[in-house]
């Protein structure tokens, strides 16, 4: 928590300005399919759906992606993804420049990493509504195991649960419980009542889905390199010799 709060003070600025224009571009986004598109017409009811899922996920991606690289340069001083060109930094870590992160996601295993997680959550909660919230918790870090560790979908997926199990209830707190409670706030975000009201809704739903997605995604990134750190040290002390300390 101590080192998320650091970097968003650190990087304030940044990460809202990325993470609310992708907010702005989602509700958008949904805001013209519910308002320009005939819902009656299942064809068009249908392609706006998809559309809108479509525009909310790549986003949803992108800012993952954009958080992930920046708590590595800045906290875990992993300068890989960093760009050193002209010797660009920003208080000691390298720039986390939007178009690199743009043309080196993993574009693929994101995306079918998140589609594969929410298919299996929402059977979990049309199942009997606990294995679904399990779910939730081990498959919590799914995105940034995939850009840390460089897997595929089904091996990330693999790998966030090997990597929650040991300590599940911890990332029901740091992950879970911020994942619910931000997805509580979001759906009493206001709707517009009419076409005047659409630019002020577009306005606090940009500015509040920003907030929440960026602290939320911190938390993820954040907990997800604790995680990795605590299985290799785990891993180190099993390969120990017996009765060495």
């Amino acid at each position: 928590a101590v080192a998320v709060v650091r970097t968003g003070r650190r990087h304030a600025w940044r990460i809202l300005a990325v993470s609310i224009v992708v907010s702005a571009v989602t509700v958008a986004a949904e805001l013209a399919a519910d308002r320009l598109l005939d819902r009656t017409d299942l064809a068009t009811a249908l392609f706006g759906s998809l559309s809108t899922s479509t525009v909310s996920l790549l986003g949803a991606v992108f800012l993952s992606g954009f958080l992930c690289r920046l708590v590595s340069d800045t906290e875990h001083g992993d300068t890989e993804h960093g760009d050193t060109e002209h010797g660009d930094t920003e208080h000691g870590a390298h720039v986390t420049r939007i178009r690199d992160v743009l043309r080196s996601l993993p574009w693929g295993s994101l995306v079918l990493a998140d589609l594969l997680t929410t298919v299996i959550i929402v059977v979990g909660l049309v199942a009997l509504v606990i294995p679904g919230l399990a779910a939730i918790t081990l498959l919590a870090v799914v995105g940034p195991v995939i850009e840390i560790e460089h897997r595929h979908a089904a091996a990330g997926l693999r790998r966030s649960a090997h990597l929650v199990r040991p300590h599940f209830w911890r990332v029901v707190a740091f992950a879970t419980l911020p994942l619910l409670l931000s997805n509580g706030i979001v759906a009493i975000l206001p709707d517009p009542s009419g076409t005047s009201d659409v630019v002020t809704t577009l306005i606090v739903r940009s500015i509040g889905e920003g907030i929440l997605d960026s602290v939320v995604g911190l938390l993820l990134v954040e907990l997800c390199y604790r995680l990795i750190a605590a299985d290799q040290a785990a891993a180190r002390l099993a390969a120990r010799p017996p009765g060495r300390q």
